[in-house]
């Protein structure tokens, strides 16, 4: 059983400080669609199990919705 590490960072939902980190899959909504990022590393809650995304998480969460972006619009 994996042990579950109390950091110093608090969950922005309900203020808890029982983090756990892991790589998960984030959701990205733009505008009415959702896009799926594979492996992200975050911290989810707990007791409320909001992800927020690891300061390398949100680095490939943004590399990513820009390569969304720009397929979209049809740059290169």
């Amino acid at each position: 059983m994996k042990t579950i590490k109390k950091t110093g960072k608090s969950c922005e939902k309900c203020g808890n400080q029982n983090l756990k980190t892991h790589l998960a899959t984030y959701p990205i909504k733009v505008g009415s669609k959702q896009i799926n990022v594979e492996r992200v590393s975050v911290r989810e809650c707990m007791d409320c199990h909001m992800l927020v995304p690891t300061k390398a998480g949100q680095a490939k969460v943004d590399r990513c919705s820009m390569m969304t972006f720009m397929l979209l619009l049809g740059n290169k």
